[in-house]
């Protein structure tokens, strides 16, 4: 189900008047809106696919049963389970993802296969967010051994009655639909200790309103139409058209993608961000004006902040982070990079998304220390002006490998992009000014926020913002884009 279709706005409507029923402030009421919420996600997760609950439901037990020995284990001082039960539940997370998201691409490699067999394991469906549940349940799985959770974890799973209330609150954080099928990824010290019963009075309705609004207005509005170009870009079997295409014609549309994916992405989180908060839940940020970075290096701190920090806190420390020598860090760098590519998905174009982004980290960090600068220090602002430029710029042609089917089409792009054609098409251009702008007003205000604040308090105020919301809710109303599900629902 997406959050763009009027069957949630149904579940939405129904799912919120029983949450915040007169009955749900008694004494019961945690328990009461805990449940409405999982039932709301198991359709929502299962509206187009019904055969997929039983998955999530896997992963959901297998994980609260983990987390519930994990606990017991600590509590009773006994590391070498504790260690035992971290290392089976991660491990069977992994093998769940690997499964269904990439057995059939290893088992393309694999010559000795049967080929019926590679047919098989190819045409198995990848479930719907798959990758994103499976992190949760491995930084709870994580947190949870590290003892960062132990006070709640204490609480929730507690021998005797509260352990099956626990389990339910193990799964509620893992299925709470606005960030069960693309995120922001949510770490259990993070939700854990927010599952209490809400009040109706205590909706911070302007953030609700602020957020929603502004989401589905780079969804449905910017997103939605800028795709209905960029598409021709991602088209299968279309190398031929790409060759004899004018630069005119593909420029524009590789930089109205650029804008595309961020207001799409971006338009998600902040809808996932406002229906948390309607339903009294706070979730981190997950896009900081990543536009404005002037380095791979704070690209990655703006852009999807969430999955970062779960590559940097799961994955780049593990593995020794910085602390083993600059010849390891360049290493752990490629290898978080090129595993966080084939996390957005199973093909070869993703991990080498993941490994020139890699490799541009790395090349950065060595070129700060042999000037003797950190990558962190504030940048002049010629330095801030040209790293801008050249970070976005890099970033755009990098999304070319995430974009299209594979390097035949990326070559007959840049064919195309050196033809000579003259033609001047008109919509590329039209659809890059009318929707893009809408991206890069919203970075220059990002830019008074960190720079001028004293300006951007004068734009903040009320009169302002709300004719700014009034205008967005005329454009979603009187030209929405086809409606289209979000690129992240795929991985």
């Amino acid at each position: 189900m997406l959050f763009n279709s009027w069957e949630f706005a149904v579940l939405l409507a129904v799912t919120f008047a029983l949450y915040y029923a007169p009955w749900s402030v008694g004494r019961h009421g945690k328990a009461w809106q805990v449940i409405i919420a999982l039932a709301a996600s198991v359709v929502f997760y299962g509206w187009e696919d019904p055969q997929l609950v039983g998955l999530l439901a896997v992963s959901c037990v297998g994980n609260s049963i983990a987390t519930a020995r994990i606990i017991l284990h600590n509590v009773a001082g006994n590391e070498p389970q504790v260690k035992h039960w971290t290392r089976l539940a991660v491990i069977l997370n992994l093998a769940l993802l690997a499964v269904f998201k990439y057995a059939g691409f290893v088992a393309g490699m694999l010559p000795f296969l049967p080929e019926g067999w590679v047919r098989f394991l190819k045409e198995i469906p990848l479930p719907i967010g798959i990758s994103f549940y499976t992190f949760h349940g491995i930084s709870m799985i994580v947190d949870v051994a590290r003892g960062e959770v132990t006070r709640e974890g204490d609480t929730m799973l507690s021998r005797g009655g509260r352990f099956a209330k626990g389990v339910r609150d193990i799964g509620f954080y893992l299925l709470f639909f606005p960030q069960l099928v693309a995120g922001p990824i949510v770490k259990a010290k993070q939700f854990w200790p927010q599952i209490a019963a809400k009040r109706f009075a205590d909706i911070p309705w302007q953030h609700v309103i602020r957020t929603l609004i502004f989401g589905y207005f780079l969804k449905v509005f910017v997103a939605d139409n800028l795709s209905e170009q960029t598409a021709f870009l991602s088209q299968p079997g279309n190398v031929s058209q790409l060759s004899a295409a004018s630069p005119f014609a593909l420029v524009p549309l590789l930089y109205a993608y650029c804008l595309q994916i961020f207001a799409d992405f971006g338009g998600y989180s902040l809808i996932a961000i406002g229906l948390a908060a309607l339903f009294g839940y706070r979730f981190p940020e997950n896009f900081n004006f990543p536009y404005l970075s002037s380095s791979i290096t704070e690209f990655w701190r703006r852009w999807h902040m969430s999955l970062s920090a779960w590559l940097r806190d799961y994955l780049y420390i593990p593995l020794g982070g910085n602390r083993k020598g600059e010849g390891w860090t360049y290493v752990n760098l490629f290898l978080v990079m090129f595993l966080g590519g084939l996390w957005h998905g199973a093909e070869w174009k993703f991990a080498l998304w993941g490994t020139l982004h890699g490799l541009l980290l790395a090349a950065e960090r060595f070129l700060s220390r042999r000037r003797g600068k950190l990558v962190d220090a504030p940048p002049s602002r010629l330095r801030f002006f040209f790293g801008t430029l050249y970070t976005f710029h890099a970033v755009t042609l990098l999304w070319l490998t995430f974009l299209m089917p594979d390097l035949a089409h990326i070559r007959a792009f840049f064919k195309g992009v050196g033809s000579g054609n003259p033609a001047i098409s008109g919509p590329p251009f039209f659809c890059l000014l009318f929707y893009g702008t809408w991206v890069v007003l919203y970075h220059a205000w990002g830019w008074l926020r960190e720079h001028r604040s004293d300006l951007a308090a004068k734009f903040a105020h009320p009169a302002i913002e709300g004719g700014i919301h009034a205008l967005m809710l005329f454009l979603l109303v009187t030209n929405p884009g086809a409606p289209r599900g979000f690129i992240y629902f795929q991985f």
